[in-house]
């Protein structure tokens, strides 16, 4: 009795040995490639686990084998499987990325300059939606059938995404191209008077349709010079709102010098309007009443312009005792 049971044990344990293992569907499949093999539905699929038996999904979609299904494949390829419902089914997901709004606004971009649009232009897409990729490609994006209209700045055009392991894929995109241009802005609200410094100011894209004027664009342009009415925070700076600090406020007294070949007088006068150095403004004599043209020297410092006359005569004071002839 003794020598009979290792017998019966081993034939047993060789037994279990030699017995081939049942393969188990895997209810959710999580796929980077492009194809789908036995050994993604089935663990334990056996001999012919990477057989591919199909395309994947698009990337970001999924899709879903139901039992019937899956009975004929584990049939075909010889997988020890059998469903044991009706309802039993696998769903099997493709991974994906987005691409970025600026990875598919680029070619776009490109294409549109070489309809016509200018290189430094805002491309907004009105219908924007991501084409999914696999996580780790890099795609090959290519435009088609691009129509560009430069009066309304309209664009259409078909954008096609390639690369390996994935359809080529297909989108209609339309959009419109705002021309920016470069320009410096107040960094803070500025008032006449301020001497602009190279912190006062930021280089920053700006639409041109947004500009009233010529904007400044280098930095070397504007520090040393102030505004010449007040500037808000993020405003564009325009070259005909900048001059040279003011020398002369306008009420102020300001020093008059009439220079010639042979003689300089000075007299002291009433600035009638602001300036900076090089600047022509107004000055009044107090005594006589007569205006003049000055260019701005220094602060508070004129000099009357050569060859000039008074812009206003001087006013006649009539003697209290001289009659009045009818």
């Amino acid at each position: 009795m003794k020598s009979v049971l290792p017998i019966v044990l081993c034939c047993l344990l060789g037994g279990n040995a030699g017995a081939e293992e049942i393969a188990k569907l895997r209810l959710q499949v999580q796929l980077d490639a492009g194809v789908i093999k036995v050994a993604d539905i089935w663990s334990n699929a056996g001999a012919k686990a990477d057989t591919v038996i199909g395309t994947a999904p698009p990337p970001g979609r999924s899709i879903a084998i139901e039992a019937a299904q899956l009975a004929y494949i584990a049939h075909l390829y010889d997988v020890k499987w059998r469903p044991i419902s009706r309802v039993e089914r696998t769903l099997v997901e493709r991974a994906g990325r987005p691409l970025t709004h600026d990875e598919m606004v680029e070619p776009i971009r490109r294409s549109l300059v070489e309809s016509g649009a200018s290189a430094d232009v805002k491309i907004e897409l009105a219908n924007f939606a991501p084409i999914l990729v696999p996580p780790a490609s890099f795609p090959t994006l290519t435009v088609e059938a691009i129509r560009y209209d430069p009066a309304s700045g309209r664009f259409s055009a078909d954008l096609v995404a390639s690369t390996e392991g994935m359809e080529t894929q297909h989108m209609r995109v339309d959009g419109a191209v705002t021309e920016m241009v470069t320009a410096l802005v107040a960094a803070h609200r500025m008032e006449p008077g301020d001497v602009i410094t190279a912190a006062d100011v930021r280089s920053m894209q700006i639409a041109q349709r947004r500009l009233a004027g010529p904007a400044v664009s280098q930095t070397t342009l504007v520090v040393g010079q102030t505004p010449k009415r007040a500037i808000v925070a993020g405003q564009p700076l325009l070259a005909a709102d900048l001059g040279p600090p003011l020398m002369v406020q306008k009420g102020a007294t300001v020093l008059i010098v009439l220079e010639t070949s042979s003689m300089s007088l000075a007299a002291q006068g009433l600035a009638l309007s602001s300036g900076g150095r090089d600047d022509e403004i107004q000055v009044m004599n107090p005594l006589s009443r007569a205006v003049v043209a000055a260019r701005v020297t220094g602060p508070g410092r004129a000099v009357i312009l050569p060859g000039s006359s008074p812009l206003v005569p001087p006013v006649r004071v009539m003697p209290m005792n001289q009659e009045v002839s009818n």
